[in-house]
Formats: C-alpha cells, sequence, structure tokens
C-alpha cells in the first residue's frame, strides 16, 4: 500500500500543472459539444481521449508506477483504450450528439471524477499523496459520462475497456485503501444496463428470446455484480 500511494504523490507533485492542462482542455471541449457541437470540437474531443489513455499507459503507469506489480500489464491495458479512441476517429463511429434521454446521468458522471480530491481531503489526505481527477479511474469515469452524456451513437469498443477496467479497480478499493473508486463503480452499473438495453432495442425484432426477457437478464446480472461488490467491500 505504501508503495501504492507513494507513486501517486510523485505522480501529483511531478505532474500537476500537465493534470490541470489535460483538465482544462476537457473542460473546454465538453462545454462546446454541449453548447455548440461542431466537427472540430467532435475530432478534437477523440484526440482527448488518446492522449489521455496514453499519458495514464506512459507516463502513469511505464513512469510513475513503473515499481508497482502488472504496472506494464496496465499500461498495455491503456494503450488498447487509446487504440479504440483512434479507431473511432479513422471510422467516425462515434457521433457526439446529444441524446435527451440519458443526459442528466452523463453529466454526473462527467462532474464526478472532480469529486476525487475531495473525498481524499474530506478523507484527512493532502496534495500531492491524494487522488485527483487524472488518475486512471477517474478519467475512466469521464469517458464513460462522455459516452452517456452524447450516446445517440457511441463507440463500444471504449465502452467495453471502461467496464472491464471498473471491474480491474474495484480490487484496489480494499487492498490500497481507495474508496474515491466506488465512484466508478456506483457510475457503471447503471450504464452498462443501459448501453446494452440500447443494443437490445436497437437490434431486429421478433426473436427469441423477447426483447423484454434479454432486458431483463442484463439486468439480473447487473444486479448480481451489484450485490457481489456490496458483499465485498461494504
Amino acid at each position: 500500500m505504501e508503495i501504492f500511494w507513494n507513486s501517486i504523490a510523485e505522480y501529483n507533485a511531478a505532474t500537476w500543472p500537465y493534470q490541470l492542462a489535460f483538465i482544462a482542455v476537457a473542460a473546454v471541449l465538453t462545454l462546446v459539444l454541449w453548447f455548440r457541437p461542431c466537427t472540430w470540437a467532435k475530432i478534437a474531443t477523440k484526440v482527448l481521449m488518446v492522449l489521455e489513455s496514453l499519458w495514464i499507459a506512459f507516463v502513469y503507469y511505464m513512469k510513475f508506477a513503473a515499481t508497482r506489480e502488472h504496472s506494464s500489464v496496465m499500461a498495455i491495458f491503456w494503450c488498447l483504450v487509446a487504440a479504440s479512441w483512434v479507431y473511432d476517429l479513422a471510422t467516425h463511429y462515434s457521433s457526439f450528439q446529444k441524446s435527451g434521454k440519458y443526459r442528466p446521468w452523463g453529466v454526473i458522471m462527467i462532474l464526478l471524477p472532480l469529486v476525487y480530491p475531495v473525498i481524499s481531503l474530506l478523507r484527512g489526505m493532502t496534495f500531492p499523496e491524494m487522488t485527483t481527477p487524472m488518475l486512471p479511474s477517474a478519467v475512466a469515469l469521464y469517458m464513460l459520462g462522455m459516452l452517456m452524456a452524447f450516446n445517440r451513437k457511441v463507440n463500444f469498443f471504449a465502452f467495453i475497456f471502461i467496464m472491464h477496467w471498473a471491474l480491474l479497480s474495484m480490487t484496489k478499493i480494499v487492498l490500497f485503501n481507495i474508496p474515491e473508486d466506488l465512484l466508478l463503480a456506483a457510475a457503471c452499473l447503471p450504464a452498462m444496463f443501459i448501453f446494452f438495453s440500447d443494443a437490445v432495442d436497437s437490434g431486429p425484432s421478433g426473436g427469441k428470446p423477447s426483447r423484454m426477457a434479454v432486458k431483463a437478464l442484463i439486468l439480473g446480472i447487473v444486479l448480481v455484480i451489484g450485490a457481489v461488490w456490496i458483499y465485498a467491500y461494504v
């Protein structure tokens, strides 16, 4: 645990100006997409997703967390997240167009990374040994919020990677005493149900099992995952 928090402290102390720059750019692009969506902002947002993923892979994991176990595996994982956004840049798959159905959820998820340092401060932690919006789980939460807020047509490759990251990050809550990651867990469960249910609704009708049966199965799986998390960590 000491190695874990020391690596975070070193990362924050050395990179805080760059972290603030990432946050500022993300805020500006999110506001532009929300109020005046345009092609350049959509492309720039996807480029930002690629850069954030590579930052986590090479700066956070390969440089500052290199002494931790499995850091190279985590770096590879985030390179795959970056690749999913590069694919999106090439195919223009994610439309980043607002949808009225889940925008409130999306706004909450976009803002939740800013709660990470607040929780750390409430726990009595001080900079630089504290969580920030540019840690892996907070970045994943921001990406999930963007997919939720602009979900007219979404990048399912990125979504699947984020869901996998949420599952992986759950082990850190107890092992490294980082309850902030409960925010990602709480956000990914309803997102999982919403996105997979929408995928079922957009598919062909009239098949067996019925859409309602498949959605009920998805809901059951989500509830089971949530129950397991509650049993394991609360």
